[in-house]
């Protein structure tokens, strides 16, 4: 298989491995370790075993989610809260990895393969050094597993406790100017929490690229969840706390009230033939598993049998969400420009073709194809078209032992 770094490597487990649990007193992320020392799994680059501690950590943390993946690891489920209708999902992460990109050696999406540049400092909040100066940018340096192992070591207590060993543990090179790894632990030990979570996140974003996720579709809305894989990591995402905005969020009837004016000046004439309707519910999602600001469905819901007329919904929960999640936008314009976006669907199915429709649809299966693999998803599609035929075949069989048998007639006949 193929791993963050560029590295191939080879896993050979024995026919029947039991998934590993981590024992009691064994620090975090062992398991594997554990596997490979039992001689149940093999980790072999060009035929020769691996040293695990000598692997990049982004690269040992690859391996684990394969090994969760394969039933090799052990892995507890966790909740998550739908990001759409705040319903609970149960899901087993590693679970649902795909592995397309792994076996294929497609790690090369500029976004989901991405890990931090470790070349370059990155800015962070102030942190206080001795002597009255300051730290406002962190640079972290490549760490292996055998590197990473004080840390990992030190996550086993209640309370982290930085010290230099930590601090080289989890690469942190420099802190402004600072590059002594004990005065670098003493500034951590005293730094805010927006401080620590910054270069946690540097620490997360350096060592786990945005592949290693997987997708929990909820049961109740359908909307798509991405759920980290592994999903026990070093350190939790760093989630500043929420703060008052002098906006706020317009009401329903203020949002309602928007939109019906925008939807008058962009309906024109289609106003009679289209109906606005501003919905405060859960939104619907789109065949990705995307929340929908706005949909269009055409007269009678049915293309092919027009009746009535056709109906626009936005959707206010979708709107606000963008607000707390995001931050204050104009979001004025953004429902401008939903509407006028729907619009191009009504105005696609009066002509019979809706390129909207088409370009959205194409964004959707080149995401889908992002995700799985290029290799994974023409092998996906040639399993439903023979799927597709087998059913027909089932369903059809009794036709064609009847032309069979029709043909084999008359070619008996003729002679």
């Amino acid at each position: 298989m193929h791993l963050p770094s560029g590295r191939v490597v080879a896993l050979e487990a024995r026919e029947r491995v039991a998934p590993r649990a981590r024992e009691r007193s064994a620090p975090p992320f062992s398991e594997l370790a554990a596997l490979v020392g039992r001689g149940e799994l093999a980790v072999r680059d060009k035929g020769q075993p691996v040293d695990l501690g000598s692997l990049e950590l982004r690269d040992f943390h690859a391996l684990r989610a394969v090994a969760m993946r394969v039933g090799w690891v052990a892995e507890d489920p966790v909740e998550v809260g739908c990001r759409n209708c705040d319903a609970t999902l149960r899901t087993a992460p590693c679970a649902a990895l795909e592995l397309g990109p792994f076996v294929d050696g497609e790690l090369d999406d500029p976004e989901l393969d991405a890990t931090l540049d470790l070349s370059r400092a990155h800015p962070i909040p102030p942190v206080s050094l001795r002597g009255g100066r300051s730290a406002r940018e962190a640079r972290l340096r490549p760490v292996t597993v055998a590197q990473a192992a004080a840390l990992h070591r030190a996550l086993r207590r209640r309370r982290l406790v930085v010290s230099d060993r930590v601090v080289a543990a989890m690469g942190v090179a420099a802190l402004g100017p600072e590059r002594d790894p004990r005065r670098i632990a003493d500034a951590l030990s005293r730094c805010s929490d927006a401080a620590w979570g910054a270069i946690g996140d540097l620490f997360l974003r350096a060592h786990y690229p945005p592949r290693l996720r997987s997708i929990a579709l909820c049961p109740e809305c359908g909307a798509r969840n991405d759920v980290d894989a592994p999903y026990e990591r070093e350190f939790e995402p760093w989630a500043p706390p929420a703060q008052s905005n002098e906006q706020s969020f317009p009401d329903f009837d203020a949002f309602d009230a928007q939109a019906r004016e925008l939807f008058d000046r962009h309906a024109g004439r289609e106003a009679e033939r289209v109906m606005l309707v501003v919905d405060s519910g859960v939104p619907d999602c789109d065949d990705g598993g995307d929340p929908l600001l706005g949909a269009y469905l055409p007269p009678g819901g049915d293309p092919t049998a027009p009746v009535g007329v056709a109906e626009i919904t936005v959707y206010y929960r979708s709107f606000r969400a963008m607000w707390e999640e995001d931050g204050p936008y104009d979001w004025a314009a953004e429902l401008d420009e939903t509407i006028e976006h729907e619009l191009e669907h009504h105005a696609g199915w009066r002509v019979g073709h809706d390129p909207t429709d088409d370009e959205e649809r194409a964004e959707i299966a080149r995401e889908r194809v992002r995700t799985v693999g290029r290799k994974a998803a023409v092998r996906e599609s040639v399993g439903e078209l023979g799927a597709d035929l087998r059913g027909f075949l089932a369903r059809t069989w009794p036709i064609w032992v009847i032309v069979a048998a029709a043909t084999l007639a008359i070619t008996v006949c003729g002679r």
